[in-house]
């Protein structure tokens, strides 16, 4: 059982609504002329901005059932999408003239087609998903924050597809029983503590046979919050979900790791000496900024990135229970300080980190050696997200989880677990692209 299934439809109704577009842009704009080795031809000459329209769409999150219910941030989101489709588009066509398009008028007529076509299409499919679908009804067994925050996000969030139908609060065998016998959810979601209880698991078995699906609690949590269940975490957890990852993984992670590494390196380093000389009359001090971190296996590193905060400010942030990561108090920040963290100039020097094999450009948010110590006392299986390379961004970033205290730092960590747990190539490029947007739009933290 996947949510992310659910959003199937609306990659559909993209792909079709853009080529029923070109199809009666084509008819209109050539009208006599047109025939299908003119509509042959313009169908394989639109194939890059097809696929930069899917890939601009997803990073936008248009594809993410989550994010329809509020229709004017929906709207804006979408209007952005399809004018920045508009824009490359005829860049594309304008510096490839071997195409044989010209852009001129086709392809406005064909935005604007495409625009009418494909927001009716998916509003139609926004409101039948919020209003109209018949909803699985669930028999929820759980309790404490989690089990909470469960059944609120869904009662919010009816897109998702599901009703909570029962909710059993205290594992109360008598109060379970009866649940059992009068529900007729669809789904019951099984939390660990009584998967042990042979009673229990004997009526279980007895909903399974008649067609029930049971769901322990804490995959359909990751399903449908894209975290892993806190509650939920015991020793013997990790045990069953956590699997080493293959060597190809790893061997073409850090290829890939090498390659961008280097290709930043060399569209920079031209830039270093300037930044470097701007640093330095703006703010005396060193031009790095260096301060311990812990990488995998808790080891200890130095971290490099372009000082940002007047001499000896960066040095002076107190580890405490609310503390302000390393941005530190935005007051010492000096201007072109500012300047370089809006754009991400100062981790350009990471690349280096990156190199020596300390950093990933994908994994867990790397923490400060004194931070990190006292997170590790502070919440349980902390030390869970060393186990692999840090990253320059990751799961929890792109969910805008900084982790800048106890709390945070706890909910940061649920994230940062469910990557380790489903790290693959392909989420690793979903978190790279969804990076790339915050980069672009000089936004996130």
């Amino acid at each position: 059982m996947r949510v992310t299934i659910k959003n199937l439809p609306f990659l559909l109704i993209d792909l079709a609504s853009f080529y029923l577009a070109l199809l009666v842009s084509l008819k209109i704009r050539l009208g006599d002329n047109f025939s299908s080795e003119v509509l042959n031809f313009h169908f394989r000459s639109f194939g890059w901005p097809i696929v930069f329209l899917i890939v601009l769409f997803f990073i936008l999150g248009l594809y993410d059932i989550r994010n329809i219910l509020r229709l004017f941030k929906y709207f804006r989101t979408w209007a952005i999408g399809i004018t920045i489709f508009f824009l490359f588009t005829t860049f594309f066509f304008y510096f490839s003239p071997e195409t044989g398009i010209s852009p001129k008028t086709i392809l406005v007529l064909m935005t604007l087609v495409f625009g009418a076509i494909n927001f009716g299409l998916r509003e139609i499919l926004r409101r039948y998903l919020i209003k109209s679908q018949p909803l699985t009804e669930v028999l929820l067994v759980g309790k404490g924050g989690d089990a909470e925050e469960l059944c609120r996000y869904i009662g919010d969030n009816h897109q998702l597809g599901y009703r909570i139908e029962s909710w059993i609060k205290e594992y109360d065998i008598h109060a379970i029983d009866k649940a059992l016998n009068e529900s007729e959810a669809q789904v019951i979601v099984v939390p660990s503590q009584l998967k042990g209880d042979k009673y229990f698991a004997n009526k279980i078995y007895e909903r399974l046979i008649k067609g029930t699906e049971v769901v322990s609690f804490s995959d359909f949590y990751e399903n449908i919050l894209g975290k892993v269940s806190m509650d939920e975490l015991k020793e013997n957890w990790y045990v069953e979900k956590f699997k080493p990852k293959d060597g190809l993984y790893n061997l073409l992670k850090r290829l890939n790791d090498v390659f961008l590494a280097l290709f930043v390196l060399v569209v920079t380093i031209t830039f270093w000496p300037l930044i470097a000389l701007i640093i330095k009359m703006v703010s005396p001090g060193p031009v790095m900024f260096l301060r311990e971190r812990v990488g995998a296996g808790g080891r200890k590193f130095l971290l490099y990135k372009f000082r940002t905060m007047h001499d000896g400010h960066e040095e002076k942030t107190q580890v405490k229970e609310n503390f302000a990561e390393e941005r530190g108090d935005q007051r010492r920040i000096f201007g072109f300080g500012k300047v370089m963290r809006k754009m991400r100039i100062d981790e350009w020097p990471q690349v280096i980190n990156v190199l020596r094999g300390e950093l990933s450009f994908v994994g867990p948010r790397v923490d400060f050696a004194d931070y990190y110590e006292l997170l590790k006392e502070k919440i349980p299986y902390y030390q869970i997200r060393t186990i692999i390379i840090p990253g320059l961004s990751g799961w929890a970033q792109i969910h805008d989880k900084v982790g800048n205290s106890v709390e945070t730092a706890r909910e940061r960590l649920a994230y940062d677990i469910y990557y380790i747990k489903n790290r693959s190539l392909l989420l690793d490029l979903a978190i790279s692209l969804k990076t790339l947007k915050t980069v672009l739009t000089l936004t996130g933290t």
